[in-house]
């Protein structure tokens, strides 16, 4: 039934001369854009911290969970599983990792569904338009043919359950900050036990005319990018709840906040692009990006905090 749905939705595409499939395209790059990483820590660093860690937290923790079941489940893409599928070429570059359940859905539902949290009890219109965004982002990935429905609809479920259960950790954790260390702790231990996971589970082993179809060493690259993001976010903010306590409080920001954030992006991509391949001949590519996101996600989280809040005491001193 999934495949019969794509080969319907494949069908459209082909009859309209892929008229749509440009716009199904940029909404789909745009819930896994490095573009929206970037906004979304210079949004922590220099516009609205409360939000800007919130954002960050449901990205990477959500993506942990959705990496996790992804390597559990090891779901071949529609196209291993029934060759008459033909994702449209731009999409497979971006189509990493097993299938089941869907990233780009889970991504869209951190990001939109955050917002919609945040913003729609007070602009009810908000909600609706993130929620349109994360349904839009979901059907993309089907018309797009790199996804099946229940990959999708998974995708989106398990990061709403997350959120759920985020935004009661945070209220729990408003009413007793001095419990952060525990959160912290305990994040941080997800992500390792997620990496013994993943190094140790089994994987599906299949041969097509001698050739491995799917080879776990290259799915398990995206889990170890999540794994070392979460590892290096919950230090970080720790630290900067702790120790740090920049602001983005209209009456401490200042021109030099909002030239520090935009420079600040620069090794932020750097990191993010550059780092893995650097590293991969030393520690293998797999390591090479758990420690590359844990390096990124710390800097963002701690390293440029810290210049900010330099600035802010050095402002209020003169």
């Amino acid at each position: 039934m999934d495949i019969e749905y794509l080969l319907l939705l494949q069908n459209f595409r082909q009859a309209t001369g892929d008229f749509f499939t440009p716009l199904m395209e940029v909404i789909t790059e745009l819930a896994a854009s490095p573009v929206l990483i970037g906004l979304v820590a210079f949004l922590y660093w220099a516009v609205n911290k409360p939000l800007g860690s919130f954002l960050m937290l449901n990205y990477t923790g959500s993506t942990l969970l959705n990496q996790t079941v992804k390597l559990g489940v090891c779901a071949y893409r529609p196209w291993v599983r029934d060759s008459r599928i033909l994702p449209v070429a731009s999409a497979i570059e971006d189509a990493t990792g097993y299938s089941f359940p869907s990233g780009h859905s889970q991504s869209a539902t951190a990001y939109y569904g955050s917002i919609g949290l945040w913003f729609g009890k007070k602009h009810r219109w908000v909600a609706w338009v993130m929620g349109a965004l994360i349904l839009l982002t979901g059907f993309s990935r089907n018309y797009l043919g790199v996804h099946t429905p229940q990959d999708v609809v998974v995708g989106i479920g398990l990061c709403c359950l997350y959120l759920f259960l985020n935004a009661k950790l945070m209220a729990w954790l408003e009413k007793n900050p001095s419990k952060d260390w525990i959160v912290a702790c305990v994040g941080s231990g997800l992500a390792l036990a997620a990496v013994a996971f993943f190094l140790l589970k089994s994987y599906p082993m299949d041969y097509q005319n001698g050739t491995l179809l799917v080879d776990p060493a290259i799915m398990m690259e995206d889990g170890f990018m999540a794994a070392g993001m979460v590892l290096g976010f919950f230090p970080g903010w720790l630290i900067e709840r702790r120790l740090i306590q920049f602001s983005t409080a209209r009456e401490d920001r200042s021109p030099a906040q909002y030239l520090l954030s935009v420079l600040a992006l620069g090794p932020l991509l750097a990191i993010y692009k550059l780092l893995p391949d650097l590293m991969a001949p030393a520690v293998g590519v797999c390591w090479a990006e758990f420690i590359a996101c844990a390096l990124l996600a710390f800097y963002g989280m701690a390293l440029v905090p810290a210049l900010i809040r330099w600035i802010q005491t050095r402002r209020k001193k003169t």
